[in-house]
């Protein structure tokens, strides 16, 4: 039943990013927080502590992104355009998370390990938006055929955990660094 549950989401992920990438992105949260790290007057809304580096996975699960986003599968209307906008959300949500965590380590690292941060911050946005130029070409604008509505929602999803994959690479540097898990998500 997890399983089910786990690729219903990943299936619904992907068709919310998948409509939102063809519109803005941008949303009132999102500015607030941006507006928040370029003032670094950053609020948490869930800060974890933890007693060893090894105990990182075990604290971030159970996080309230994941938890909202459970939330909002549970209340599923069997709808395609339903699915987009919970992974679009939850995609978001991720990436906020991320831009503070990098923002938050520049701040943090000597100059060598900062320059190695943003060698490997701009690596992986070159990566994320040439995998969607790639995508954008097969799954919207159809140039070599036409892709089911099923196969564009999974991409949706697979740039969601991506993103997520990355938030949490860098919280993972700055729990190693603090021995907290800091996140500004609030519903």
């Amino acid at each position: 039943m997890k399983i089910i549950k786990r690729l219903l989401f990943m299936t619904l992920s992907l068709i919310f990013l998948s409509s939102c990438n063809q519109g803005s992105n941008s949303t009132n949260y999102d500015n607030r927080i941006e507006a928040s790290i370029n003032s670094w007057d950053i609020i948490y809304n869930y800060t974890v502590k933890g007693n060893t580096s090894d105990e990182f996975s075990i604290l971030i699960d159970g996080n309230p992104i994941d938890l909202e986003c459970e939330k909002l599968y549970a209340a599923y209307d069997g709808s395609s355009r339903m699915i987009t906008e919970i992974a679009a959300k939850y995609k978001d949500w991720w990436y906020v998370e991320m831009k503070v965590a990098y923002n938050q380590l520049l701040s943090l690292l000597d100059e060598e390990d900062k320059q190695n941060l943003i060698k490997s911050q701009t690596s992986w946005e070159s990566y994320m938006e040439s995998k969607w130029n790639m995508e954008d070409s097969f799954y919207y604008q159809h140039k070599y055929d036409t892709v089911g509505q099923l196969r564009t929602s999974l991409s949706a999803n697979e740039e969601a955990e991506e993103t997520k994959a990355r938030a949490y690479s860098l919280l993972e540097y700055l729990y190693i660094i603090s021995g907290e898990i800091n996140l500004v998500f609030g519903e």
